[in-house]
This record gives C-alpha cells, structure tokens and sequence, in this order.
C-alpha cells in the first residue's frame, strides 16, 4: 500500500497526471502481458490452472481499459476545467466502477489463492501470480487515490 498522502494538498493537474502516468499507462503494460501468460498458463496446465482466472483477467482489462479512457476523455479535462461540484455524476459513476474493480479483484484472490502458486507451479505460473499481485496493488493504490483523495477534493471544491 503506497502512502498517498503527497495528494491530498497537490493541484488537481498534477494529481491526474501522476495518474495517468503512474497507473494509467502502467496498467495497460501490465494487462498486455498478464492476458497473454494466462492464457498460455490456462492451456498448458488445463486442469490444474483455475481456468476462471484468463477470463477474468482478459474481462478486468476490457473493464478498466473502458473505464480509464472515461476518465481520460470526460472526467479528467471537467476537472481540470475546474467544474468541480460539477462533476458529481460522472464521479459517481467511476466510483461505482471502482466498486466492480474491487469485486473482480476480490474474485482474482479467491481463484489464485491470495496469488500463491502451487509448489509444482511453472516459471510462467510463477510469474503470472507475482504479475497479477502487482497489478491488484497498483489497481488498489489508484482506486484509493481517486476514490479517498481526488474525487472527495473535487467534490468539496
């Protein structure tokens, strides 16, 4: 859990472009190698592998690759125009989305075994889960940024 609190008192600006740059583009990195290996570790070791896990993975990327770009093209320019108040409804609808990440991310845990490989696991198993952990922390750093620092100042704004 990263501390967040270098946020709370910087301008809007910069708080979204350290977003945009520190989970935004980071994530879709993440998810383009994440799909793929979970893929190939759901093939090589159908029967074994929790076969729910590449879809899910393969669902949460559709999902936050629709939700960042709400973000990017309508939410971000509104508040750096300074609407503020304004922007009650379309955040409230990304937090509700945040609400679906966190429940694709609690569904993740569950199939993987809080991410703990099986000892016989594969390389790629072994990554896929040391992967997937980063990305769940980072999704949970953002989600946290957003919902608890940006979202509640942009509101009292």
């Amino acid at each position: 859990m990263t501390d967040l609190s270098t946020w709370e008192h910087a301008s809007f600006d910069a708080t979204i472009d350290h977003i945009l740059q520190r989970y935004h583009q980071v994530h879709r990195n993440q998810f383009e190698e994440l799909v793929p290996l979970a893929e190939k570790v759901a093939t090589v070791h159908a029967g074994s592998f929790p076969a729910e896990v590449a879809g899910l993975l393969a669902e949460m990327q559709a999902e936050l690759l629709s939700h960042m770009m709400k973000e990017e093209r309508m939410l971000f320019p509104m508040v750096k125009q300074g609407i503020g108040k304004g922007a009650a409804m379309p955040i409230s609808v990304m937090m509700h989305e945040h609400d679906d990440h966190q429940q694709a991310i609690d569904r993740l845990k569950a199939l993987t075994d809080n991410f703990q490989a099986p000892e016989n696991a594969c390389r790629s198993w072994q990554r896929l889960y040391q992967l997937a952990e980063e990305m769940v922390n980072d999704l949970s750093d953002h989600i946290r940024l957003e919902n608890d620092i940006l979202f509640q100042r942009v509101l009292a704004s």
